[in-house]
């Protein structure tokens, strides 16, 4: 029963995700996503950036239905979540590439009126406060090797003994997405302005982009590779 409810969530949020990525790619409307994703968008790439994001809308959510070992081979679930990865990266990296950056607000938002020592303390402030998100429960599980801050359908199939290293790996990760979380709302103090943005915003808010996907594909990935499930 519970793998039912698995699969059927699976699924359906698969869909949904696939119906919105379809709209922005039929409608090139941009307004699902965030206003500050395309603030800076000049309106004649408003469109290409509603139909990019859309093709990634549509990848992730095909790799999140792959994502059903219950009633796929278990290879599915290696492809289903590279596919995943793939399109949220492209979704970031056309929002970078029509946006100037993944927030920004050019000369509104809260960041608008601030010095730019002053957005630099703001944005490290509001950075290192979200990377505890990550951090502190990667820290947490790479300390004491213990897994039960992941669903217990993700480690009741590991050995044992290989559950202080899920630990470990999987507590990696999540510090990993934590950094990821600082760097790009740290990048944010210099992509919040007119262009030309400063080159090294872009690099961190990039590098941040890359720490976010590779943690999170390796987060998904070490728990069939240790032998457990990503499905309940």
């Amino acid at each position: 029963m519970e793998s039912l409810i698995g699969t059927a969530i699976a699924v359906g949020i698969g869909l949904c995700i696939v119906g919105l990525g379809i709209w922005q790619m039929v409608t090139g409307n941009p307004r699902l996503l965030h206003s500050y994703h395309y603030a800076t968008t000049p309106a004649a790439e408003l469109a290409p950036l509603a139909r990019e994001t859309g093709v990634g809308l549509v990848a992730a959510g095909v790799g999140c239905m792959l994502m059903v070992p219950s009633v796929l081979p278990a290879w599915a679930s290696v492809v289903g979540v590279v596919t995943m990865i793939a399109g949220i990266v492209v979704m970031l990296a056309s929002i970078i590439r029509h946006n100037g950056g993944l927030i920004t607000g050019g000369d509104t938002g809260m960041l608008a009126g601030m010095t730019p020592k002053t957005r630099l303390l703001v944005c490290g402030v509001f950075g290192a406060l979200g990377s505890l998100f990550g951090i502190a429960p990667g820290a947490y599980m790479m300390a004491t090797g213990d897994v039960s801050l992941l669903h217990s359908y993700h480690y009741a199939t590991v050995a044992a003994a290989d559950l202080p290293r899920l630990a470990f790996c999987e507590g990696l990760c999540m510090a990993g997405l934590g950094v990821s979380i600082f760097l790009c709302v740290f990048a944010a103090a210099g992509l919040t302005t007119h262009a030309p943005r400063p080159r090294w915003a872009i690099a961190i808010e990039v590098a941040g982009i890359v720490l976010f996907a590779v943690s999170l594909a390796a987060l998904l990935l070490f728990i069939p590779y240790f032998g457990g499930s990503l499905n309940p």
